[in-house]
């Protein structure tokens, strides 16, 4: 038998979730097959979340705010943002029930409780993957090709999944302390959407001010994910602190659970 007190609980233990890696494997492919048993709804759905968020914000957006692009147009522009996007949207809504949602399994066995939004996460990566193919296909018949920056894609999006990691295990341990919180935290994510240059480029930020952007830990993502898509040059001072952010609050996410972990069976 497995005793967890407040002296064992030490975060993340990476040889103990080593060890619980076919655990690992197996929720994620539980929730893989549970987001797709009805594969091309699955798939389609994947394809149609950007698309419809982009046609409105593409008819609404592009006369309102008149944005002078780097490059174009503004629908693809924005249909490049929100896949990683949705992405990032959707993992940590996923990751944010995951200890409150399995209350049964908590209780019944022991295993590292920060598995389940690490798994939930990990599923979402089908849709970047779907989502990401037909974006590519889609800006070659607007005229960018290909090019080696692609292969710079799944870098990128090992920072988003980074990020996603973070901002979920803080949700779930933060919704298992405050359940308040659950019905916010997709509202929470819909306004971070907002503060993340998905609609508009960052050149219409305030030069003085565009360093609080670049300290959203989605932004770098976002804009590096463009830059691999289309060339545009690279903020690296910007994309370094993006990064930082994303440290900062990976390790913010890991002191809140470490101080739940040790009765999380109980709270939830």
């Amino acid at each position: 038998m497995t005793v967890i007190d407040g002296s064992a609980a030490s975060g993340l233990n990476l040889a103990e979730y080593w060890q619980y890696r076919t655990l690992f494997i197996f929720l994620t492919t539980r929730d893989i097959k549970l987001r797709y048993r009805q594969t091309w709804r699955g798939v389609a759905w994947a394809l149609v979340q950007p698309l419809l968020p982009m046609l409105i914000f593409a008819a609404i957006f592009a006369r309102v705010l008149r944005p002078e692009l780097p490059y174009g147009p503004y629908w693809l522009y924005v249909l490049a943002g929100l896949a990683p996007w949705n992405f990032f949207a959707n993992a940590v809504n996923y990751a944010s029930l995951t200890f409150v949602g399995n209350f049964n399994l908590l209780n019944k066995v022991y295993f590292p409780r920060a598995v389940l939004p690490f798994a939930a996460v990990s599923a979402c990566l089908i849709d970047i993957l779907v989502s990401g193919s037909v974006l590519i296909g889609v800006s070659w018949w607007q005229g960018y090709p290909p090019s080696w920056r692609l292969f710079l894609i799944p870098l990128v999006m090992l920072a988003g999944y980074a990020a996603a990691i973070a901002v979920g295990l803080a949700a779930a341990s933060l919704t298992v302390l405050y359940r308040d919180l659950k019905p916010l935290i997709s509202f929470l994510v819909q306004v971070w959407m907002y503060a993340t240059p998905v609609l508009y480029p960052l050149t219409m930020i305030p030069g003085r001010w565009r360093w609080l952007a670049w300290l959203n830990p989605m932004t770098g993502v976002v804009e590096a994910f463009r830059h691999c898509l289309f060339g545009a040059a690279v903020d690296w001072i910007g994309a370094a602190l993006s990064l930082l952010a994303i440290a900062l609050v990976g390790i913010a996410a890991v002191l809140v659970y470490g101080r739940l972990e040790a009765d999380l069976a109980e709270r939830v």
